[in-house]
């Protein structure tokens, strides 16, 4: 398998989404952004298989981001603090990372994500 998987991580603190990045950057392209709305315009670049996204993003995540994930095929892993904010932000079930989190229980988390078959 020569598939490529690449994450976009969507998290405003700055020590967070390094130490994501430094994690995961070893095995898969990872981009990093601080914003929905960069996230929105990273994904309409294409190619993101997985996106992690902290649920608390200063300006919030905005009600257009999830679903243009869904509409381009994206997985989408929910992360924060809060358990009971990701059951506020989606009408479907996603896989849920709660903060704070361990290294290997990402890695767990996104290798499960990314074995399952992309969503379209």
């Amino acid at each position: 398998m020569t598939e490529t998987h690449q994450i976009l991580v969507v998290e405003d603190d700055p020590l967070v989404s390094e130490i994501i990045a430094a994690a995961l950057g070893d095995t898969y392209p990872t981009t990093v952004v601080e914003t929905a709305e960069a996230a929105i315009a990273r994904l309409q670049g294409g190619d993101i298989r997985l996106m992690l996204l902290d649920c608390t993003l200063p300006g919030g995540i905005g009600a257009d981001l999830i679903p243009e994930a869904d509409r381009l095929g994206s997985a989408v892993v929910l992360m924060s603090g809060d358990p009971a904010r990701a059951a506020r932000l989606s009408d479907q079930p996603r896989p849920f990372l709660l903060k704070p989190f361990s290294l290997g229980s990402l890695m767990a988390l996104v290798e499960t994500v990314l074995a399952s078959p992309p969503s379209s």
